[in-house]
């Protein structure tokens, strides 16, 4: 956040992580001889032998974050394993406060700022998060963390832009801060029940391009994504939302996809005009004029053929103000309209 916010949050306490500790009274009924190692029969209900960091010993088994029936005790979190079934790992006791209201999730929407927002719990560390002053999805959180773990099931450890926030609309450039953040579209994730529902509607956690998972929504027809950037397709049987681009994170590269300007070395992370898309800027290589339109100091973008990149951001014209989301002098793709044009670098004007 910003240097006042940094100035109040308080800085997590690095902790020996918990992580995979049986839980009271439902773990093993007693440590198995080193010398056999561990048994699952002799593990708790509930429970079974498996692996953590190079460990094996009774976990509890889960299968959900959201259901008493399979979800774990409060202070764990449901986590996926690529080497065994999933178990409940415990959240760090250093940083996860005591149960309470104004915490997780609960709506912090103007006024009253991003610290010591009246909303939400200030006393136990929890900050408004929003997009702007106006968010009307801003939502009590924690910030400063430093693994998913810190954060409460439902949400992950990830970058975010400093501003604009909840109390200033001014965009901040390359400033980044860790905040735990909703697993809403194009969150990372392991399984489905990292992905809690949205609105009523369910979200599934779906291997990209490159096999990263993250999270999205269902849908059942054209259109019904309610984004431009994402198209309804057939994954695995499944209708999900798929990005147009076929990823949420690229390589910073211009036209990347982008979740934060941490994603995008080379220069930003903005929002395309007209479309919900997210992807990065690059410096360009010399100073932008407004009657380049061909876009001669940019680099060809990576995306679908033909697609231009211009260089036209945050420039002052008699109409106003061209892209303010987007520095001067630095390479984005075209946003036009009209027959054959681009609302993005991937999103098609039809």
């Amino acid at each position: 956040m910003a240097s006042s916010l940094r100035l109040v949050t308080p800085a997590f306490v690095l902790a020996v992580s918990l992580g995979g500790i049986a839980l009271a009274g439902q773990g093993c009924s007693s440590d198995p001889p080193a010398a056999t190692g561990c048994d699952s029969a002799r593990c708790a209900a509930g429970n079974k032998c498996l692996p953590l960091n190079g460990e094996t010993r009774c976990r509890k088994t889960c299968a959900s974050n959201t259901d008493p029936a399979t979800s774990c005790p409060a202070g764990y979190t449901c986590v996926a394993h690529p080497d065994s079934e999933p178990f409940c790992e415990q959240q760090d006791p250093a940083t996860m406060p005591s149960p309470g209201p104004k915490q997780w999730g609960t709506f912090c929407g103007t006024p009253g700022g991003v610290d010591a927002n009246p909303a939400c719990d200030f006393e136990q560390g929890f900050y408004c998060f929003a997009q702007s002053p106006q968010d009307a999805d801003a939502y009590c959180t924690k910030y400063d963390c430093t693994k998913d773990l810190d954060c409460a099931p439902g949400f992950f450890c990830g970058d975010a832009n400093v501003a604009p926030n909840a109390k200033t609309a001014t965009r901040t450039y390359g400033e980044t801060v860790k905040v735990c953040q909703r697993r809403a579209y194009c969150a990372p994730c392991q399984a489905d029940f990292d992905c809690p529902a949205v609105a009523g509607s369910p979200q599934r956690c779906i291997t990209d391009d490159d096999g990263v998972g993250f999270c999205t929504q269902e849908c059942d027809q054209a259109g019904a994504c309610g984004r431009l950037d994402a198209r309804c397709s057939d994954v695995g049987g499944i209708k999900v939302c798929y990005p147009r681009a076929g990823r949420c994170k690229g390589t910073g590269e211009l036209c990347s996809p982008c979740r934060s300007d941490a994603d995008c070395p080379q220069g930003s992370c903005v929002t395309g005009d007209k479309t919900n898309e997210k992807s990065c800027t690059v410096k360009s290589p010399s100073p932008c004029k407004l009657d380049d339109q061909n876009g001669k100091a940019c680099p060809a973008p990576i995306g679908p053929a033909g697609r231009v990149a211009r260089c036209l951001g945050n420039q002052k014209t008699e109409q106003g103000v061209l892209y303010p989301d987007i520095p001067k002098d630095e390479c984005h793709g075209y946003y036009q309209l009209g027959e054959g044009g681009d609302i993005g670098c991937w999103t098609p004007n039809r």
